[in-house]
């Protein structure tokens, strides 16, 4: 083991705290939603979320934006569990709804309350939830996971389950399991993110955007000079409150412990800089009111699944077989050099790491351009694996394609997905790779999501 000193633990045996036909490992809106979906059908489910809150990285993470609902004509491609929670947030006045240059119609929310109604949506349809509970092992019998192994605060616990969805982000299960895993050899960059009062008040004083009046204080306070731009985004409360996305961090895999460690920690360095930059302006009250419970965090592993998609499938506009998820997110690759925004319309943003854009082309302005792109099933299906599925950025997609795909709209789609499919692949006694699709789709439709079926 490189070198590295290790101890023998003894044999154990481990209780089985329960038995489900479904256990999903990650709590984010993705494994949620992956939940919810198959106990609305009738399956007994159980969820383990590591942290103390479900919502991953909308809620854990501070990351309050989910992007556009509809295709680039104005059509609604995105509906089911998304759009349910949004409602009830818009109900309370808890959205705040912009059009973003190019993509479309966006909706700030309060991610402390959608964390409150996630709790509720849980508990409503009788999902058996562990939280501060980790997969660190499985049990796998041949191509079938027989029991995920948690450890939480009464120890080392085993979950049997006929059937398992991997929402870790990470790929707890899948890798602990091992099924195949892959990843870039650039991952994307981290966040972190806060809640800060005060700077409504110094903005309306100024008449100044908040970097534009700091950024000549960064190399003073340690602030990073290169893609160090943070975004200032409103926070729907009564209250002069900001959510500050911190700057792009970027060279740290947030599956690796010690550089997590050092992310979180190099993060909230950055942001206490930047406090520190705006209070020595004219107006010093500014403060903290919430720092984040988890990175940002945009790509980790992905599972190694029967198709993995390609960017120029997906930005085509593939219309796949075997379709689950839509949706019109451009693709985003974050890099220290700055970041490329490719858009279906074939225009290119360029952000250098001076924050400057600069808009061209990607493709032929004359070239018909899809009106939304595509995610197929058969992404979210690992190989080899005959109960076992995943969700959200574990998807299996090429770089460039993952840009795209990874936003929250799209992969809350694939929760939905994967949550139905294994209600199907235990009715139907079958494999995961051999789930009806035609029914698959169908009974998404039936449960809310928008996916044309004529072609089913």
């Amino acid at each position: 083991m490189n070198g590295m000193k290790i101890v023998r633990e003894s044999a154990r045996e481990t209780p089985v705290v329960g038995e489900f036909d479904l256990c999903v490992i990650g709590g984010s809106c993705t494994g949620v939603f992956a939940a919810v979906r198959a106990a609305r059908l009738g399956l007994s489910v159980a969820i383990v979320e590591q942290s103390l809150l479900l919502g991953g990285v909308a809620t854990l993470a501070q990351v309050n934006e989910w992007h556009s609902l509809y295709d680039t004509a104005g059509m609604q491609i995105i509906g089911g569990l998304t759009v349910e929670v949004l409602d009830n947030l818009r109900h309370r006045g808890l959205v705040i709804e912009s059009e973003r240059e190019g993509r479309g119609l966006c909706a700030t929310f309060n991610s402390a309350e959608l964390a409150l109604d996630l709790d509720r949506l849980v508990m409503e349809n009788g999902i058996r939830i562990f939280l501060r509970a980790s997969c660190v092992a499985a049990i796998r019998e041949g191509g079938r996971v027989a029991a995920a192994i948690i450890e939480d605060k009464s120890g080392r616990r085993a979950i049997a389950a006929r059937f398992f969805i991997d929402a870790s982000g990470d790929g707890d299960l899948l890798r602990q399991a091992g099924f195949g895993a892959w990843k870039s050899e650039s991952l994307q960059p981290v966040n972190y993110q806060m809640l800060a009062a005060g700077l409504d008040r110094v903005m309306e004083k100024t008449g100044q955007d908040i970097w534009e009046q700091v950024k000549h204080r960064a190399a003073d306070y340690g602030y990073p000079a290169d893609n160090a731009v943070p975004w200032i985004n409103r926070f729907p409360a009564p209250a002069d409150l900001r959510n500050i996305y911190g700057p792009r961090l970027n060279g740290y895999d947030a599956a690796d412990a010690d550089q997590l460690t050092a992310a979180a920690l190099e993060g909230r360095r950055c942001l206490r800089a930047l406090l520190d930059m705006i209070r020595a302006g004219p107006d010093p009250g500014v403060a903290a009111v919430s720092l984040a419970h988890a990175l940002g965090v945009r790509e980790t592993w992905h599972a190694r699944c029967m198709h993995r998609l390609r960017a120029g499938e997906l930005m085509a506009g593939v219309a796949f077989p075997d379709a689950i998820a839509q949706g019109t997110y451009p693709v985003d690759v974050h890099s220290p050099e700055g970041t490329v925004l490719r858009f279906l319309d074939g225009r290119e943003q360029c952000i250098g790491r001076d924050g400057i854009a600069v808009w061209r082309r990607w493709r032929d302005e004359t070239a018909e351009s899809p009106r939304c792109y595509h995610l197929p099933y058969r992404s979210l299906v690992p190989e080899f694996a005959e109960n076992l599925l995943v969700a959200g950025r574990l998807i299996d997609a090429d770089r460039e394609a993952f840009g795209g795909v990874r936003v929250m709209v799209n992969m809350n789609q694939t929760g939905e997905a994967v949550g139905t499919a294994a209600y199907l692949a235990l009715r139907e006694e079958c494999a995961a790779s051999e789930v009806p699709i035609a029914q698959l789709r169908r009974m998404m439709v039936d449960g809310g999501s928008l996916l044309s079926i004529g072609d089913a």
